[in-house]
C-alpha cells in the first residue's frame, strides 16, 4: 500500500504539477477566448480543467502530507476529474481537427458517459469509506504507516465488481480509443495533404502514446525495481515533458498553424 498511497512528494514533482496545470489552463482559456464557439477549443478547455485536480494532489501531498491528501473528499474529487478527463480527452480526439464518424453516429453514448461518471464513482467510494477512515486514522497518529491499511471483504468486492470495470473502461479502453482516433485523423490529414492538421495530430498522438506508456508501464515498474535510483527521476522528467507536449502542440495548432480555421463539420476528402 505504500506505493499506492505515497506519503511524500518531491520538489520536482510539485514543480512539474504546477507548471503542467498552469500551461494546460492558460492554453485552454486562451483558445476558448479566441474561439468561444469552436467545439475543439471548448472541449480542450474542459480537458484542461479536469486535469487541474489530479495535479493539485501532488501539491497537497507536499504541503499537507498523506493524512490531508488521501481522504474521501479529495479522492472523490480526483476520481471524478480523472474520469471526466478520460472522457474529455476522447471527446477531443473525436472533434479535433474535425468531427469523426463515431461521434456523428454515437454522440449520445458520450453524453451518457458524462452522466454516468458520478454514479460510477459514488458506488465504490461509498463502499470503500471504511478504508478511507482507516487511512486517515493511520496517517494522523503516524503509527504503522499506510502499509498497515488492509481492505475487508466488502471493499474487495467493490474493487472487483465496480472499480475494476470502471478502471478498465476509462483507464484503458477509452484512452486507447482516443489514441486510435488520433491515428485515424493523422492518416486522413496525411492522405488529403492537410499539413497543419497532420503536424498537430502527429505531435498530440506522440504525446498521448509516450505519456500512456510512461504512466502505465515505465514509471510503476521503475518504482518497483529501482525506487531509489536515478531512473525514476529521468522517467518523471520524460513524463513531464510528454505531458506538456499536448497543450503546447494545441497552442501551436491554434496560433501558428490555424487549425481552428478548418471547418470541424467538414472533414477533407
Amino acid at each position: 500500500m505504500d506505493t499506492l498511497f505515497p506519503q511524500v512528494a518531491t520538489t520536482f514533482e510539485v514543480f512539474a504539477a504546477l507548471v503542467s496545470a498552469a500551461v494546460y489552463l492558460i492554453v485552454g482559456f486562451a483558445a476558448a477566448a479566441r474561439a468561444p464557439r469552436d467545439i475543439r477549443a471548448r472541449v480542450f478547455l474542459a480537458a484542461a480543467v479536469a486535469s487541474a485536480a489530479p495535479y493539485s494532489v501532488t501539491v497537497l501531498l507536499w504541503a499537507r502530507g498523506a493524512g490531508a491528501t488521501f481522504t474521501m473528499g479529495v479522492t472523490a474529487l480526483v476520481g471524478v476529474s480523472l474520469m471526466f478527463g478520460s472522457l474529455t480527452l476522447f471527446h477531443f480526439t473525436q472533434v479535433f481537427p474535425w468531427r469523426r464518424p463515431w461521434i456523428r453516429s454515437h454522440g449520445k453514448w458520450l453524453i451518457a458517459g458524462y452522466c454516468l461518471v458520478p454514479i460510477a464513482l459514488a458506488v465504490p467510494i461509498w463502499i470503500l469509506r471504511p478504508l478511507f477512515t482507516e487511512i486517515g486514522s493511520v496517517t494522523s497518529d503516524g503509527s504503522g504507516g499506510l502499509g498497515a491499511v488492509s481492505a475487508g471483504m466488502s471493499e474487495s468486492l467493490a474493487m472487483l465488481l465496480v472499480a475494476l470495470p470502471v478502471l478498465f473502461v476509462l483507464g484503458l479502453a477509452v484512452p486507447f480509443a482516443a489514441v486510435f482516433s488520433l491515428y485515424k485523423s493523422w492518416l486522413l490529414a496525411k492522405a488529403t495533404h492537410q499539413e497543419a492538421a497532420r503536424v498537430a495530430t502527429f505531435w498530440i498522438l506522440i504525446s498521448q502514446m509516450a505519456g500512456g506508456v510512461l504512466t502505465i508501464l515505465v514509471v510503476p515498474l521503475l518504482h518497483f525495481v529501482a525506487p531509489t535510483g536515478p531512473w525514476v527521476t529521468i522517467a518523471a522528467f520524460l513524463l513531464f515533458a510528454t505531458g506538456l507536449l499536448m497543450p503546447l502542440t494545441f497552442a501551436a495548432a491554434v496560433w501558428r498553424y490555424g487549425v481552428l480555421d478548418l471547418n470541424p463539420e467538414i472533414p477533407p476528402v
